[in-house]
């Protein structure tokens, strides 16, 4: 008879690597590459140059589309792995606050803004950055606040992450993810079939990873899994949308929607690990 040992990891993500031991290797602009700090420099570049591409034209259509003093503009640049850029999935939008925003008809293309990955990049790779901007009304001008730091900075992470039933008495993100974990930790293991290690032949870790969104209701959906065996990965959806209904992320006092990674440590222990086990409490 085999032995189950679950073990859970539970990650809030906006990237996700499904290798623990091949880390990404850091992305950077050309002409950062050397630097000591290659990605600030990088997010400095990119603010930079998206400010300077911007036209009179261009702020006056801003300034016309906003009653805000102060306002933040969001550039997001996407590659491909010849370094074109890939121009549908790129955007510079300007943000009255994270989740209200617009944009505009640009006098330019962000194909022609001066900026690239660093000539070594051979994979699709992605830049992102904001800038804080005063709105001068007299002068039709937007100011650039390059050093501002906001109370909150944007697209950080919720203001009030994803609470479990019965992790409401929670007070802090950080407490929230915690009972979180214990509590997805404790369902994976009572409802996973504990009997598919033996069905499909399998013995020692196996690893799964699951990852789905918790929508603004609060309900899992898109659920995607990676695992040695389809009926493992199946299985491993089967669960996930078992989970019950969350009380939503929060950000700005509205509901949002919220990727996760969940990995699956599937440990089966065969009978000649058992007996070892067995022999060694004997000796």
């Amino acid at each position: 008879m085999k032995r189950y040992l679950f073990t859970l990891l539970f990650l809030c993500c906006i990237t996700i690597s499904f290798t623990q031991n091949s880390l990404p290797k850091p992305v950077y602009a050309e002409g950062c590459e050397n630097t000591e700090q290659p990605t600030e420099c990088s997010e400095e570049k990119l603010r930079t140059v998206a400010y300077n591409a911007l036209t009179k034209i261009d702020m006056e259509k801003v300034i016309a589309k906003t009653e805000k003093d102060t306002i933040f503009m969001n550039t997001k640049l996407y590659f491909l792995e010849n370094q074109s850029l890939e121009i549908e999935k790129s955007s510079m939008n300007f943000h009255e606050s994270e989740l209200n925003y617009f944009d505009i008809d640009l006098s330019f293309s962000l194909k022609d803004l001066p900026f690239a990955p660093h000539a070594d990049t051979d994979k699709k790779v992605s830049f992102r950055s904001h800038l804080y901007l005063v709105v001068d009304r007299k002068q039709n001008k937007l100011i650039p606040l390059p050093e501002y730091t906001p109370k909150r900075i944007p697209f950080s992470g919720p203001e009030v992450g994803v609470i479990y039933p019965g992790c409401e008495k929670t007070t802090s993100n950080e407490e929230r993810k915690r009972c979180m974990t214990t509590s997805i930790s404790k369902f994976v293991g009572e409802n996973f079939d504990n009997t598919l290690g033996e069905k499909l032949g399998l013995d020692g870790i196996n690893r799964i990873y699951v990852v789905f969104k918790i929508n603004k209701e609060g309900g899992v959906e898109e659920i995607r899994s990676r695992a040695p065996h389809p009926q493992l990965e199946k299985e491993a959806i089967r669960v996930i949308k078992m989970l019950p209904p969350m009380q939503p992320a929060i950000i700005e006092n509205t509901p949002v929607s919220i990727n996760y990674a969940l990995p699956i440590v599937f440990n089966v222990q065969g009978k000649e690990v058992n007996e070892r086990k067995k022999r060694k409490r004997n000796k």
